[in-house]
């Protein structure tokens, strides 16, 4: 009876082995089906976002893959269901047969060449080669839009005070003023069959592209016009 009882003992722990490895087989081949889901879908799809960009997506919660039974891969699916997400989304792992359901964090960072302060900017302080350098970010902790080697940021202006390795963003920076209040200026009123030119006086700072007022000064007439050069606006009649 003590030699059954030993016999019957050594089989439970082997069962127990055996039920302990198989849930790590499973947790290893779910895990490197979502890993080969990321490498065959998700990096392809954010490079396609992100041009030339280093993309690196890390898993959440892999010890929860030994709870879940296993599935049959023709059976098994993943879905990301926050595509337009850029740092943090989460994978919807579903089963079929057997019936099961599994959401996984996923972190996201997205490395790319971003313009960086490389000595303090004061605000209003014009950005230009000799304070920004390029250097690789992980644009996922910015806010705003990175300036890029094909749109760099030179000739704009700091619209706060820059620190030394801070990122430029659209967010921190603004365009110059070009047009000063007070200053001497060129009204052009224009139409589909005539352009007029006049002199005229600015009534505000304009930024290009902005409209401001402007008075002519032969007329005395105040008037609304886009600022198109550094001393021109543009009225259209």
């Amino acid at each position: 009876m003590r030699y059954l009882s030993i016999i019957n003992k050594n089989l439970f722990f082997r069962a127990i082995i055996l039920c302990t490895l198989s849930s790590i087989c499973h947790a290893t081949d779910l895990q490197a089906y979502i890993i080969n889901f990321i490498e065959q879908n998700e990096k392809p799809r954010l490079a396609t976002l992100y041009p030339k960009a280093e993309i690196n997506i890390e898993l959440g919660n892999r010890a929860n893959f030994s709870y879940l039974p296993a599935c049959p891969e023709d059976k098994l699916s993943i879905l990301n269901s926050r595509l337009n997400a850029q740092k943090r989304t989460t994978y919807t792992v579903q089963c079929l047969a057997p019936a099961w359901k599994f959401f996984l964090p996923v972190n996201q960072k997205i490395f790319l060449n971003a313009y960086t302060a490389i000595s303090p900017i004061s605000r209003k302080q014009t950005i230009t080669k000799d304070n920004v350098d390029l250097i690789k970010v992980d644009i996922t902790k910015l806010r705003g839009d990175i300036y890029s080697q094909d749109n760099p940021p030179y000739g704009l202006v700091a619209s706060r005070n820059i620190n030394i390795n801070t990122v430029i963003t659209d967010k921190i920076t603004e365009l110059p003023i070009i047009i000063k209040k007070g200053s001497r200026i060129v009204i052009k009123a224009q139409s589909n069959v005539i352009s007029i030119k006049m002199n005229g006086e600015s009534l505000d700072n304009g930024v290009m592209g902005q409209q401001i007022r402007a008075k002519n000064i032969s007329s005395g007439r105040i008037v609304y016009g886009k600022v198109v050069s550094s001393n021109e606006i543009l009225v259209n009649y």
